[in-house]
C-alpha cells in the first residue's frame, strides 16, 4: 500500500476528508477533485480535503492524482492495490483518520453521479450534532436523474433491506454518499463489515452497522446524475445476490437472538436515534 501527501499539521478548523474510491476514473477525477474543493467557501467551519483511494488503476488515474497532490496539500492519494469499492472505502477511512486527522468522513463516488454541491449540506447537519448524515434519493427535494432500470434496482434493494432488517425512518441504504464522524466509524467492528468483498455490498452493510452503534442519524435530499464519462464497475447480479444474502442472514440472526432472553438484536438497528429529515 503506497501513499502520497500525508498531513503534518493540525488545522484550527475541523477537518472533513472526502474519500472517493477509484478504478480507471482518469476521465473524471481531476474535475471531481476541483469541484469538491470549490465547495470550501460554503463550509467555512471545516477544512475540506480529498483522499483518492485507488485500486491501482491502469488508465492514468494514479498518475493524474499524484500530480494534483504534489501541487495541492489538500489532495491525497492512497494506492490500495486491491480491487473493490469496500477495500477502497474502508482503507481510505482508516488512512484519513490515522494520517490525515479527519474529524468527519464523507463517502462519495468518483463518477459525478453524486453532486459535490451537496457537501456543505452534509457538514451543516454534522454541525447540528448528527453522527451520520445520509444522502437520500427518496426524500422531498431530492433529484434523481438515473436511468429507469437503476431507479427500479434502487427502490427494490432499499425496500428489501428495510423490510428484512426492520429499519425505521431511513429511506436510503444503497447509495454511497454519506457523512459521518470519526467516532462513529471507530465504533464499527471491522469484522462485521464485508469490506474485502468485490461487490458493492459493503455500502449498505456499513450503514446498517453504523446505525447499530446507536448513532444519531438523519437524511438530506441528494442530487444524483447518470455517469457521463468512464464505465460502471457494478456487477448487478452479484450485488443483488449479496443484498439478498445479507438481508436473509441478518433476519435469521435476529430471530435467533429474539428467542434468547439475554440477547440483543443486531439486525434491526434497534436503539439508534434516527431523525426524520426536514423538508
Amino acid at each position: 500500500m503506497t501513499l502520497l501527501n500525508p498531513v503534518q499539521e493540525r488545522p484550527q478548523r475541523r477537518r472533513a476528508v472526502v474519500v472517493t474510491p477509484t478504478y480507471d476514473e482518469v476521465e473524471n477525477i481531476a474535475d471531481l477533485i476541483a469541484a469538491v474543493l470549490d465547495e470550501q467557501p460554503r463550509a467555512p467551519s471545516y477544512e475540506i480535503h480529498v483522499l483518492v483511494a485507488d485500486s491501482h488503476s491502469k488508465d492514468g488515474t494514479l498518475e493524474t492524482v499524484a500530480q494534483i497532490a504534489q501541487r495541492n496539500p489538500r489532495v491525497h492519494l492512497l494506492d490500495v492495490q486491491q480491487r473493490g469499492i469496500g477495500v477502497g472505502l474502508f482503507k481510505g477511512f482508516c488512512y484519513a483518520i490515522d494520517h490525515l486527522d479527519a474529524d468527519v468522513l464523507i463517502e462519495m463516488d468518483a463518477d459525478f453521479q453524486h453532486n459535490p454541491a451537496d457537501i456543505p449540506h452534509f457538514l451543516a447537519k454534522i454541525d447540528e450534532g448528527y453522527d451520520v448524515v445520509v444522502g437520500s434519493r427518496f426524500v422531498d427535494g431530492s433529484v434523481n436523474r438515473m436511468p429507469f432500470y437503476r431507479k427500479v434496482l434502487s427502490v427494490g434493494a432499499n425496500q428489501f433491506v428495510r423490510a428484512m432488517l426492520g429499519l425505521q425512518g431511513v429511506t436510503e441504504i444503497t447509495t454511497s454518499y454519506r457523512a459521518f464522524t470519526k467516532e462513529t466509524f471507530l465504533k464499527v467492528d471491522p469484522a462485521t463489515v464485508p469490506w474485502q468483498e468485490k461487490s458493492f455490498i459493503f455500502v449498505p452493510v456499513f450503514l446498517v452497522r453504523m446505525l447499530e452503534t446507536g448513532a444519531r442519524a438523519t437524511e438530506i435530499p441528494m442530487t444524483m446524475h447518470p455517469r457521463m464519462l468512464g464505465y460502471s464497475k457494478m456487477i448487478y447480479w452479484r450485488y443483488i445476490r449479496d443484498i439478498v444474502r445479507f438481508s436473509v442472514r441478518s433476519r435469521l440472526q435476529e430471530m435467533v437472538h429474539r428467542r434468547s432472553p439475554s440477547a440483543v438484536s443486531m439486525g434491526s438497528g434497534a436503539g439508534n436515534e434516527y431523525v426524520q429529515p426536514r423538508s
